[in-house]
């Protein structure tokens, strides 16, 4: 035998887990860095180079748990379909509109507290969606879908005038919702995020679905406009 044949053979490295690695916790860490990259910088920013410094990771382990950066971004988009789903069961329907719309509050307050780029999250999409067409999903129409149903079950109820149409006020409170979800996604707005929260608890029960006819609202508008501008003389 040759002094060749005699080497004892090395083991092929084969890919595959990282050593050391916990699978879910690792995953959950990529996208979590994923995450606060777009929040901060938006999507085309959201590099391999970029996700694996904010994780502290390697960019062969996030190649070993995502081919591409589209991956990463399509996991969070249904991440986030099923953080809204979960709002959305946790609400329920209540015996009033108010008590439904101030449940929801909550629960996006408890998961604001509890990890904000998630929020913040929900907010980038939309806008991403706007820059970049391919990234656009319609799972994020369901809060929507859910706003139309309890105004709708409201009316039925003799809640709001039976002449109500729904989905203006339905896109007025997710209008509504968004925009607190987008003050929450400033890290320096975090401690006063309780009590918008509770204001806006607060208006959702007084008013602001108790208010006059759409006619009653138009004619006082139309007398208090000045002349300048089109009000009555």
């Amino acid at each position: 035998m040759s002094q060749t044949d005699e080497r004892p053979l090395q083991a092929t490295r084969r890919r595959g887990r990282p050593v050391g690695s916990d699978s879910v916790e690792t995953r959950n860490r990529i996208l979590k860095a994923a995450r606060s990259v777009i929040n901060q910088r938006g999507y085309p920013a959201a590099t391999f180079q970029a996700i694996a410094l904010e994780a502290d990771l390697s960019r062969p382990t996030l190649h070993y748990y995502f081919s591409t950066r589209d991956e990463i971004y399509a996991a969070l988009v249904e991440e986030a379909g099923e953080l809204v789903g979960n709002w959305i069961a946790r609400a329920g329907s209540r015996e009033t509109l108010a008590e439904s719309l101030s449940a929801l509050v909550s629960v996006m307050y408890e998961t604001d507290r509890r990890d904000r780029s998630q929020v913040s999250f929900l907010i980038s999409s939309r806008l991403e969606a706007t820059r970049n067409p391919e990234l656009r999903d319609d799972r994020d129409d369901a809060l929507r879908c859910y706003l139309i149903t309890l105004v709708g079950d409201a009316v039925r109820r003799g809640e709001l005038p039976s002449d109500t149409c729904a989905t203006p006020i339905a896109d007025m409170l997710h209008s509504v919702l968004w925009g607190v979800g987008l003050c929450a996604g400033f890290p320096d707005r975090g401690a006063t995020m309780n009590a918008i929260t509770k204001q806006l608890q607060i208006l959702f029960s007084h008013g602001l679905l108790d208010s006059p006819s759409i006619g009653s609202v138009s004619e006082d508008t139309y007398r208090d406009t000045p002349n300048a501008v089109g009000g009555r003389p």
